[in-house]
C-alpha cells in the first residue's frame, strides 16, 4: 500500500480557504462558504492558471448572483423560480464554455432566492464580495507559494543529460567487449523515458507562468525544446546500443570510435553547462575517421567483417548524434544563470 502524501497544492488550499474564512469573519460578510467555496477551486498550480480559474468563478458567481435576484423578486421562494435559475445557469455556461462552473453559478442563484432575504440586491452583492474575497485570498496564496517550475525543470533535464552519458558509457563498453549484459541499459532508457516526459509536463507549467513575458520566446520555449531533442537523442542512442550488440568480436578499429564517443559526451556535457567545446577539433577528427574508416584493410575472417561493419555504421550515428547535439538550445542569457555542475567529472577535456 503507497504511502500516503500531502502536496504542496493541497497546504496552499487549506491555507487560502482558512484566510478567505478569517477575513470574511473580520469583515462581517457572514457569507463564508461561497468565499471558501471559491477559495476552494480558485487554487491550481500556476499563478496564471489560478488567475483565469478565479475570473471564471467571479463571472459565475456574477451571474448567479443577477439569476437569483431577477427570479427571486418576480417568482419568490417558488419551485419555478428554482428551476428556471437552474436551466438559465446551464444555459448560460455551456454558450460561454463554462461547463466546469455550472454548479457554482446555479448554486448561488439558488442561496439567494432561497435566502428570502428582504433585499436580494444586497444579499447578491454580499455574495459576490464573498467570492471576490475567496478568490483574492487564493490568488495571494498561489502567487506567494508557487513552486519554482523552472529551477525542477533544469535539474530535470541535467538528470537526463547525465542519464544519457552514461548510455554513452554502456555503448563504450559495449564495443570495447561485445556481449555485455544489457539489463542495466534498457532499465536506464525506461527510466530516462519517463524522466523526459515528467519533464516536459514541469515545462508546460512554466510556459504558463511565463505567458505574461511579452517577448515572443521565453526560457520555457528553449527548455521544451531541449527536451524533444534529448528524447530523439535517447533512440539513437538505443539504436546504437543494438547495433553494438551484433558485434562478435573485438576489433582495434573500435579504438577510435570509443575516444570519438568520450568527446561527443564531453560537447553534450559542456552544452549543458554552457561552456565552450573545440568544435573545429572535433570536425578535423570526424574527416580524419572517415578516411580512416574508409581505407581499412581487409577483414580476415567473416566475423571480423561484421565488428567492422558495424564500427563503421556506428560512427554514422555518432556523427549524427553530435550534429543533434548542436542544435541544443542555449541556456544562458543576460537574465538566466548556466546550468551549475552536476556530480562526476567526464575522463576527457577539450
Amino acid at each position: 500500500m503507497g504511502r500516503f502524501h500531502v502536496g504542496g497544492r493541497v497546504l496552499k488550499t487549506v491555507l487560502a480557504v482558512t484566510l478567505s474564512i478569517f477575513l470574511a469573519q473580520q469583515l462581517g460578510l457572514g457569507q463564508v462558504t461561497l468565499a471558501a467555496v471559491v477559495a476552494l477551486v480558485t487554487v491550481q498550480r500556476t499563478f496564471y492558471h489560478s488567475l483565469l480559474q478565479s475570473f471564471a468563478k467571479l463571472g459565475g458567481v456574477l451571474i448567479g448572483g443577477v439569476l437569483g435576484t431577477l427570479f427571486g423578486s418576480l417568482f419568490g421562494i417558488n419551485p419555478l423560480a428554482y428551476g428556471m435559475v437552474t436551466l438559465l445557469s446551464i444555459l448560460i455556461c455551456l454558450k460561454l464554455r463554462w461547463e466546469e462552473h455550472i454548479i457554482l453559478t446555479a448554486v448561488t442563484a439558488l442561496s439567494i432566492i432561497f435566502s428570502g432575504a428582504t433585499s436580494l440586491e444586497s444579499f447578491s452583492l454580499l455574495q459576490i464580495l464573498a467570492a471576490l474575497l475567496g478568490a483574492v485570498s487564493a490568488l495571494g496564496v498561489n502567487y506567494l507559494f508557487t513552486p519554482n517550475h523552472k529551477q525542477e525543470t533544469i535539474w530535470r533535464l541535467k538528470n537526463v543529460e547525465a542519464g544519457l552519458r552514461r548510455l554513452i558509457d554502456f555503448i563504450i563498453k559495449e564495443v570495447q567487449h561485445p556481449g555485455c549484459d544489457d539489463v542495466i541499459f534498457n532499465e536506464e532508457v525506461s527510466r530516462l523515458r519517463k524522466a523526459i516526459e515528467e519533464g516536459r509536463d514541469i515545462a508546460k507549467l512554466l510556459r504558463e507562468e511565463q505567458r505574461f513575458i511579452i517577448k515572443r520566446e521565453t526560457p520555457s520555449d528553449r527548455y521544451r525544446q531541449s527536451f524533444f531533442i534529448l528524447a530523439s537523442q535517447l533512440e539513437r542512442l538505443d539504436e546504437m546500443h543494438l547495433l553494438a550488440r551484433h558485434m562478435p568480436v573485438e576489433i582495434p578499429q573500435a579504438i577510435p570510435l570509443v575516444k570519438l564517443l568520450r568527446i561527443v559526451k564531453k560537447i553534450q556535457y559542456n552544452k549543458f553547462q554552457n561552456k565552450k567545446s573545440s568544435y573545429a577539433r572535433l570536425e578535423h577528427i570526424l574527416e580524419n575517421l572517415d578516411r580512416y574508416f574508409t581505407e581499412m584493410d581487409v577483414p580476415c575472417s567473416r566475423e571480423e567483417f561484421v565488428s567492422r561493419a558495424t564500427i563503421f555504421h556506428l560512427f554514422q550515428e555518432v556523427k549524427r548524434y553530435y550534429r543533434r547535439t548542436q542544435t541544443i538550445p542555449a541556456f544562458a542569457d543576460n537574465n538566466e544563470q548556466p546550468l551549475t555542475q552536476i556530480q562526476g567529472k567526464p575522463s576527457l577535456f577539450l
